[in-house]
């Protein structure tokens, strides 16, 4: 096994996190606005409206890049953590790695960018019409990919707890713990104490990338002896 490559690819991870937080709030840390249509994931688009082009471009290429970079930290954990393993978790857990590399960056953030977009420019003619499109553009193209997205990733999330609590790796059982699910559900919690202000609202768009940088950063603050040392 390549040491080094195990390493550089935690570090990848936190990189890849880091540059798709910053992303998610350059789309998602604004102000609740007064407008409602019923739709909870619509209304966050209409309030990132009201950014600059600029802003959202730089959000949604942000994330568009720092996700498949995450997915080589994801990448380095399935060869550490799983090839050497049999069964259909190995291949679970690499189904969960292509989902974030193909489908985290272009079929689920970049959307939340070019939405907004959408609705700032149809919004001065037909407001309606902008919610509708906005509406639209979520269900049929971003919501299929976030749901592939999410249910092969929360599988890979599932098995990589049960592989390391088993003790099928070098990492100490607490290591179950450094899982991107509990950096996310930590996140939404903070995201409501806060309120549906500029910081509760950053905090939840970026729940993701926090649950990610969280994990990977803990997967390398606690990495195994012999995870470290050089080979010869």
């Amino acid at each position: 096994m390549d040491n080094k490559k195990f390493r550089n690819g935690m570090l990848f991870g936190i990189i890849g996190a880091i540059l798709t937080l910053l992303g998610d709030l350059l789309i998602g840390a604004n102000p609740a606005s007064d407008i409602t249509t019923g739709s909870q994931m619509v209304d966050m688009f209409i309030d990132a409206a009201g950014n600059s082009e600029l802003r959202m471009v730089f959000g949604g290429m942000l994330g568009a890049v720092g996700i498949p970079i995450t997915a080589l930290g994801y990448y380095q954990l399935y060869e550490r953590l799983f090839k050497p393993l049999c069964g259909i978790m190995p291949t679970a857990y690499k189904l969960g790695v292509f989902a974030t590399a193909v489908l985290g960056g272009a079929g689920v953030h970049l959307p939340c960018a070019v939405i907004p977009m959408l609705y700032k420019w149809i919004a001065p003619t037909d407001p309606a019409l902008a919610a509708s499109v906005a509406e639209r553009y979520s269900n049929w193209f971003m919501m299929p990919s976030m749901v592939i997205f999410g249910v092969l990733l929360f599988a890979a999330l599932i098995y990589q707890t049960i592989v390391i609590f088993k003790g099928k790796t070098a990492y100490k059982r607490r290591a179950a713990l450094y899982n991107m699910a509990i950096g996310v559900a930590v996140s939404y919690v903070l995201a409501w104490a806060i309120g549906k202000n500029a910081v509760g609202n950053g905090i939840g768009t970026g729940a993701i990338s926090i649950g990610h940088l969280y994990m990977f950063t803990m997967f390398y603050a606690d990495m195994p002896k012999e995870y470290i040392k050089e080979e010869t």
